[in-house]
C-alpha cells in the first residue's frame, strides 16, 4: 500500500538534483512527495526553470559547475550525461543524498546511508537515487570515465560491441567523449561495472525498493483503471517514473495523465492538479 508519510523521523538528509529546461507534471509530483515525507529538495539549474513548483529549492548550477561545460548527448539531445558528472559533484561536495525528479517517494530516505543504489534489473544498478562516500574508491572511478586524461582504448564499462566500437575510432584519431559514447555509458553501465569492481553489489537493494515497475510498463500507468499497487512490495520505498516513457523518449510532449489512471490518482493524492485528460 502506498506509505503515508506518518512518523517521519526528525531528520533527514537533503535531497538534490539537476534539472535543465521547463518543468511539468510530473517533475510537481514527485517533488510533492519528496517534502511530504519531510525531505528538503534542493534543484539546482542555471536559471529557475518555468514552472517550478512549490516543494523545493533553486540553487544556482553554476555553484557547482560553470555553465560553460554543459553538454548534450550527441550535441543535440538530452543533457543526461552532464546530469550523470553533475550528480557525483553534489555527492564529492556532500550536498545529500541525488535523486531524480522523476522518482515518486513513498518513505522518507534515512540517513544519509553511506551507500544508496538499487538494481535497476538483474544486471544493472541504476543511478535515479544514488549516495555514495565522498571518499569512496567508488566515486573516485565513476569520476575517471569523464576524464580525457589516460583513458583505456577499451572502455572496460561498455557493452563488447561498443567498447570495440569506440577503440576502433579512437585509432582513427577520434577522441569520443563521454557524450559522445553509448547512451547510458556514464549512468548505469559505469555505476554497474565499477560497484562490482569494487565488490560492492552487497550494497545495492533490489529492485523492488525503488524501480517496482519495469520500464516497458510505465505507459501502463497512463491507462484508466490502472493502478501502481500491483507492483509494491513490502520493501517498496518509492517508483522511478522514467519520465522519457511518458515522452516517447524525449521526442514527444508530456501528456496530462487520463482520468482514472494512476498517474492521475498520484497527482490527486499529491494535490497536483493536471485538469482533464
Amino acid at each position: 500500500m502506498l506509505g503515508s508519510g506518518e512518523g517521519v523521523p526528525m531528520s533527514l538528509p537533503v535531497l538534490v538534483s539537476f534539472w535543465h529546461g521547463p518543468m511539468s507534471w510530473l517533475e510537481a509530483l514527485c517533488i510533492a512527495s519528496m517534502a511530504r515525507h519531510g525531505h528538503r529538495v534542493d534543484v539546482y539549474a542555471y536559471e529557475q526553470p518555468q514552472n517550478f513548483p512549490a516543494g523545493a529549492n533553486w540553487r544556482d548550477a553554476a555553484e557547482i559547475l560553470p555553465r560553460e561545460q554543459l553538454v548534450f548527448y550527441k550535441g543535440k539531445g538530452t543533457p543526461a550525461v552532464f546530469s550523470d558528472r553533475f550528480r557525483l559533484e553534489l555527492l564529492r561536495g556532500r550536498r545529500g543524498v541525488y535523486v531524480d525528479l522523476d522518482l515518486y517517494l513513498l518513505a522518507p530516505i534515512e540517513g544519509p546511508p553511506d551507500y544508496l543504489m538499487a538494481w535497476e534489473r538483474p544486471g544493472s544498478v541504476n543511478s535515479a537515487v544514488l549516495h555514495i562516500p565522498a571518499d569512496s574508491a567508488l566515486l573516485s572511478d565513476l569520476f575517471s570515465v569523464f576524464s580525457a586524461e589516460n583513458r583505456p582504448l577499451f572502455e572496460p564499462h561498455l557493452s563488447p560491441l561498443r567498447r570495440l566500437e569506440v577503440a576502433a575510432r579512437r585509432l582513427l584519431g577520434e577522441k569520443i567523449p563521454p557524450e559522445n559514447m553509448q547512451y547510458g555509458a556514464t549512468g548505469p553501465m559505469a555505476l554497474t561495472y565499477f560497484v562490482k569492481k569494487h565488490g560492492l553489489a552487497d550494497k545495492v537493494l533490489p529492485s523492488s525498493s525503488y524501480y517496482p515497475v519495469p520500464y516497458e510498463a510505465i505507459p501502463r500507468l497512463m491507462e484508466p483503471g490502472s493502478s501502481v499497487e500491483p507492483f509494491l512490495k513490502p520493501e517498496t520505498r518509492g517508483i522511478h517514473l522514467w519520465r522519457s516513457q511518458f515522452t516517447d523518449r524525449g521526442r514527444a510532449g508530456m501528456i496530462l495523465p487520463p482520468p482514472g489512471s494512476a498517474m492521475a490518482a498520484l497527482c490527486a493524492r499529491e494535490g497536483i492538479e493536471v485538469g482533464p485528460g
